[in-house]
């Protein structure tokens, strides 16, 4: 079966403080030990320096994506920056695995776990590692810019596919709000109006769909009528961030409003992750980030900074910015509302 894997190139990384190896790569080993603390030295330390997380298609004869598995295969030709500026093309077949995992912990205390990407050509196949994908957590990925330092690593990971991170966007039917009411967002224009909370009207930029099978990390969460007070039935990935407004918001963070990733509310009635068939993502990019009425709920555009996240890959993306270049400026930007981390989503959700 077809599936998608979102890494981030080397060549877009620091590894800094290796024990051996040469960054990523383990040269003699494929276990990983080389970015691992010992009794006398620290992990190594790793920073993410872009968010271009390219989307790299894969056949396989079982849905996890795990190392020692000869029937992960390359659907495309893939050309990868495995270093700064240094660009190699893997052929359509080509064997690739998830050679290695670690846990790394950003300066706040935050763990994330990495599996090492391996595009099996080199000699020996296991010695070198081209990027890192991402597992959860559901509130996104790794921060960019910031040192992430390896606390430990484990051979022969075995992580399903769809436990790996995925894309912000809205399910095909929702409901989105225009000047001339409500359009479905498979039937929205590039050029045509939505409206806006902050500015009213404003034009789409560029839309982007994609379609994923309906389970794990790639199952929508679904929201029942007036759950949360929409209209209707209301499915969103699950980073995909809805707006949290009144006391709540105002007496734990000091804002009228809060960003909350739509995975914050499964333990709220009315919520469930929807898991079975295939679901079509939407991508709606506007002037910067914006909120949108969503079958009625506030639910944000794509952030101009979250534009590598729909996975369309550094090429593409590098189209896009040439075509609207004031969105490059505008990527930098912080978002609209203050976003909200899970622990803080679960105090400001209690019942």
């Amino acid at each position: 079966m077809p599936y998608s894997i979102y890494m981030l190139p080397e060549g877009l990384m620091t590894v800094t403080g290796t024990n051996g190896g040469n960054g990523l790569d383990g040269q003699n080993q494929g276990s990983g030990v080389h970015l691992s603390p010992t009794s006398t030295t620290p992990g190594a330390t790793i920073t993410l320096n872009s968010n271009a997380w390219q989307e790299i298609e894969i056949n396989d004869n079982d849905t996890s994506f795990g190392d020692n598995d000869g029937g992960q295969r390359l659907v495309n030709s893939e050309t990868v920056e495995t270093s700064p500026g240094v660009f190699e093309t893997f052929n359509v077949n080509t064997r690739v695995e998830a050679e290695y995992s670690i846990v790394v912990e950003d300066p706040g205390g935050v763990q994330y776990t990495l599996a090492a990407f391996n595009f099996s050509t080199g000699s020996p196949s296991y010695g070198t590692v081209e990027g890192l994908a991402f597992i959860g957590p559901q509130g996104g990925f790794p921060p960019i810019g910031v040192p992430l330092t390896v606390v430990s690593n484990q051979e022969g990971p075995n992580f399903d596919e769809a436990t790996y991170a995925t894309p912000i966007c809205f399910a095909q039917g929702t409901l989105i709000a225009t000047p001339d009411g409500d359009v479905a967002v498979e039937e929205l224009a590039v050029g045509g109006l939505v409206s806006t909370v902050e500015h009213g009207a404003e034009p789409i930029r560029w839309i982007g769909r994609k379609t994923f099978p309906a389970r794990g990390a790639f199952a929508p969460v679904e929201f029942a009528p007036g759950a949360i007070g929409n209209t209707r039935r209301l499915r969103v990935s699950r980073q995909h961030r809805l707006l949290l407004t009144g006391w709540r918001a105002e007496l734990l963070f000091g804002e009228e409003a809060v960003w909350v990733p739509a995975a914050y509310f499964l333990d709220r009635p009315g919520v469930r992750v929807a898991e079975g068939g295939e679901v079509t993502y939407f991508h709606v990019l506007l002037d910067g980030h914006r909120t949108l009425l969503a079958e009625g709920v506030e639910a944000e555009s794509l952030h101009p900074g979250d534009i590598a996240l729909c996975g369309m890959g550094a090429s593409a993306e590098a189209e896009l910015f040439a075509m609207f270049p004031e969105l490059e400026r505008l990527r930098t930007r912080t978002m609209s509302r203050p976003a909200v981390r899970a622990i803080e989503a679960q105090v400001a959700l209690a019942n």
